[in-house]
């Protein structure tokens, strides 16, 4: 089950690092749907004790990257495309009202410089093959259109249920490169908002966020081993396999 809690929530630093790198390794499939994860292993390998790999998983488990299974292990949550079209809905919807408000705002220079520069940063990422440096660049710009609303506990909300659609567009980036693609659609919804064209802002928004879905149903076609089916557990993928937090590729 999904529930949410705020990043502030994690003030031990040791859990904080073994969250965070569990989860960019679940994100960027290092880490592939339906592996085992040891909680023995995992502390032995970063040197810590098992109760913050403990309290690690139980926040993964409530962004629904980890499944728990009492007496049987923990093992990465296979994708469960539902979820995934529920939350780009949800964010399609809260971020279409946010490019709104941004558009109906005064216009602030400041601001539009800076999402400039963050695409100018995500840019970089392409010549440097930083996958994970793009996404990061990718939700920057998107949280500074909420930030610069007044909304940032809205984005904090979505953030946090999106993991598994930050999965899938993980996936999505490594199998159609389409790095470029998604930067010229940041592009031209930052020029909307500079021209304060409210209908192109939106159209551009619905290219960008809603592509997904035909996206979706070619990965779930090529990797049906990863993807959730109705009354499937978690260990129909890669059963019995044992791994630890991945090694930098």
């Amino acid at each position: 089950m999904l529930s949410y809690f705020d990043m502030s929530e994690l003030k031990d630093g040791v859990t904080r690092q073994v969250y965070l790198t569990l989860r960019r390794d679940i994100l960027n499939w290092r880490l592939l749907p339906g592996r085992r994860l040891s909680e023995k292993d995992i502390a032995g390998r970063m040197n810590i004790s098992k109760t913050p790999v403990r309290e690690a998983f139980i926040k993964l488990q409530g962004e629904g990257l980890l499944e728990i299974r009492p007496q049987r292990g923990t093992y990465v949550s296979l994708m469960d495309m539902e979820q995934i079209e529920e939350v780009r809905f949800t964010r399609f919807c809260v971020e279409s009202t946010v490019l709104s408000l941004f558009i109906a705002s005064p216009p602030d220079e400041k601001i539009l410089s800076a999402m400039d520069d963050l695409l100018d940063a995500q840019e970089q990422t392409i010549a440097e093959r930083d996958v994970d440096g793009f996404v990061d660049s990718d939700d920057a710009f998107h949280r500074e259109l909420f930030l610069a609303c007044g909304k940032a506990r809205a984005w904090s909300f979505i953030d946090h249920f999106s993991a598994q659609y930050k999965r899938l567009r993980y996936l999505s980036l490594q199998n159609y490169l389409d790095f470029g693609n998604v930067l010229a659609e940041h592009r031209a919804i930052l020029s909307a908002c500079r021209r304060r064209d409210s209908d192109d802002a939106l159209r551009w928004l619905s290219r960008h966020l809603n592509k997904i879905l035909g996206e979706s149903e070619h990965l779930r076609e090529k990797f049906p081993a990863y993807v959730m089916k109705n009354g499937a557990s978690q260990e129909s993928a890669a059963a019995g396999t044992t791994i630890t937090v991945a090694e930098e590729a």
